[in-house]
């Protein structure tokens, strides 16, 4: 009869241990001295969970704060964006944020004979290329809308002896760096240029009509071309060198864009799909959905 009275007082005396954890005034060295001879007797898997649950109730509290006045559950809407921004697709609203520029900071900016089909800014923002039909590319400086530099087009028929364009400038595209300018025009040619200098490095021929679009990989020197043709090139400028061609699309590629991945975003005009390739898997993906 002894020993379940002892059992008893020992659980009675577990449950008043645990009752008094949650009360601030009751034996607050106690407690602690307990809090800290269980962090040294748990197992891996409680230290996880106990972890998880600091981690949890930070989050709370941050949110709490952000979300007062809404009624979102603020552990959920925390969690999601975290995987959303590992994933890289946060979005974050900021038109309220934004202000309309003030009349004396835009600038016009005339040079062109012919209408202006392409534009790409510097990654430093200090200057803008601008391509047009007139066969010509101009090197603007933002700051003050000035003309930094030239490269003059030239007339139908004289391609072998003008360095540079001879028809209409579709696309333009510069490597993340700011070294390379690529450009593209109705002539099936791709020029490579030094951004810094405007000086002509090569030309790249293989495209069977129009080069309509120009993006380089982020972070390296290869460089996707889309066209008319219905196919994608991909180009390594640093070496001068052609690498592969991807086909798919039924009709003329109208637009293209890549991130840091060996990968590149079509858009077909006609055949009314959007591609994502994948270089080095050798496969795509359809999106069919304009009509």
């Amino acid at each position: 009869m002894q020993k379940p009275k002892k059992k008893k007082k020992k659980s009675v005396n577990l449950r008043e241990e645990i009752e008094s954890d949650s009360d601030t005034e009751v034996a607050p060295t106690r407690r602690k001295k307990d809090h800290v001879e269980e962090e040294l007797d748990e197992t891996a898997q409680e230290k996880k969970l106990r972890l998880a649950k600091e981690y949890l109730q930070q989050l709370k509290d941050q949110e709490e704060e952000r979300l007062e006045d809404e009624g979102e559950d603020v552990i959920a809407h925390r969690l999601q964006e975290n995987v959303l921004e590992q994933r890289g697709k946060l979005q974050r609203p900021l038109a309220k944020e934004l202000l309309p520029p003030e009349p004396a900071d835009i600038r016009l900016l005339r040079g062109h004979q012919g209408p202006i089909t392409c534009l790409v800014i510097t990654p430093d923002d200090k200057h803008v290329f601008s391509g047009s039909k007139d066969c010509s590319i101009i090197k603007w400086s933002i700051s003050d809308g000035k003309k930094v530099q030239k490269i003059p087009g030239g007339r139908k028929g004289c391609e072998d002896k003008h360095i540079g364009h001879t028809a209409h400038i579709l696309c333009m595209a510069l490597s993340s760096d700011g070294k390379y300018l690529a450009s593209g025009d109705r002539n099936k040619l791709i020029f490579i240029w030094n951004a810094e200098t405007c000086q002509n490095l090569h030309k790249f021929q293989g495209h069977r009509d129009a080069v309509s679009a120009l993006s380089f990989q982020k972070g390296t020197y290869q460089l996707f071309s889309a066209s008319h043709d219905r196919s994608v090139k991909v180009w390594n400028v640093a070496e001068n060198s052609y690498i592969e061609t991807l086909f798919g699309h039924q009709d003329c590629i109208t637009g293209l864009d890549s991130l840091s991945r060996e990968r590149c975003v079509t858009s077909g005009g006609r055949d009314g799909t959007v591609r994502v390739w994948k270089i080095v898997e050798e496969s795509q993906l359809v999106f069919s959905g304009h009509e």
